[in-house]
């Protein structure tokens, strides 16, 4: 391995970490953040925690905060009312969209994705651009949170934008910037794997026939293989050889030809 797969493989090692550690799982973190908050008193760790709708409506702190963001469930898909739902959704899309502290971001973001509520690609690609009102280096671990999270979501406008990520040509600035804009890419590309649609086949395809990245490359291939169950390398007349010979498979069906054949099979 060259000099340059391995910093590009420290970069990700990097910025994943980063990732994990502003998104940390409440259950491993709470009592740690408890102990080493300033408002911190021995007799708290007897008293039972303040609900999370109560936390998010009072309190400032953003650990408290980002605990309470991820605790919190979809009504409507655990037996809750329509109006509980309407709450719910209107604090981790604020939380999501406007929040001042990136960790109640981050987590409001994670939190979205398991939602079935069909306003959240829309939040969710809202705040990949209101990621921008942070620093850069913030911004792009918010930006790739909002693209993996489009991966779990699976819709066609989340696919919109993940294709048009990929697609991004090479930023024209300082190697932290080029970097940061590679970062996005590599999680763009990673979603993609999650999408059967010949969209996102065709986005990663692409890539293979233009670009330098090495670890970009690489995660282009790794989704194509998720999406067709084929073992190629990253080549792309391989790869382009199998997508567009359709003599040995089935089509894959789109959205559209979804709601259609769903549609069609109820008459």
């Amino acid at each position: 391995m060259g000099f340059y797969q391995i910093r590009v493989g420290k970069r990700i090692i990097v910025r994943s970490l980063l990732i994990g550690l502003m998104v940390v799982a409440p259950g491993c973190a709470s009592f740690w953040d408890s102990v080493t908050s300033r408002d911190f008193r021995i007799k708290n760790l007897f008293l039972p925690p303040d609900p999370p709708m109560v936390v998010l409506e009072k309190s400032v702190d953003g650990d408290k905060r980002s605990a309470a963001l991820a605790s919190l469930k979809e009504p409507l898909s655990n037996k809750g009312t329509a109006e509980e739902q309407e709450k719910v959704f209107k604090i981790l899309s604020d939380a999501a969209l406007i929040d001042r502290q990136a960790i109640c971001r981050l987590q409001a973001i994670s939190t979205l994705r398991t939602f079935k509520d069909s306003r959240t690609p829309e939040v969710l690609k809202d705040a990949y651009y209101r990621a921008s009102n942070f620093n850069p280096d913030t911004a792009t671990v918010i930006k790739c949170q909002v693209l993996n999270s489009l991966g779990e979501v699976r819709s066609p406008s989340g696919l919109e934008l993940l294709v048009k990520v990929l697609k991004e040509p090479a930023v024209v600035g300082s190697e932290q910037d080029r970097q940061q804009k590679v970062d996005e890419r590599i999680i763009a590309a990673k979603a993609l794997g999650k999408y059967k649609e010949y969209q996102a086949s065709e986005s990663l395809l692409s890539v293979l026939q233009s670009e330098q990245d090495v670890a970009l490359v690489n995660c282009c291939r790794d989704s194509l293989e998720s999406i067709t169950g084929k073992n190629f390398p990253a080549n792309y007349e391989t790869w382009a050889k199998y997508l567009h010979d359709t003599s040995n498979k089935e089509p894959q069906p789109g959205f559209l030809q979804k709601i259609f054949q769903t549609s069609g099979s109820s008459k």
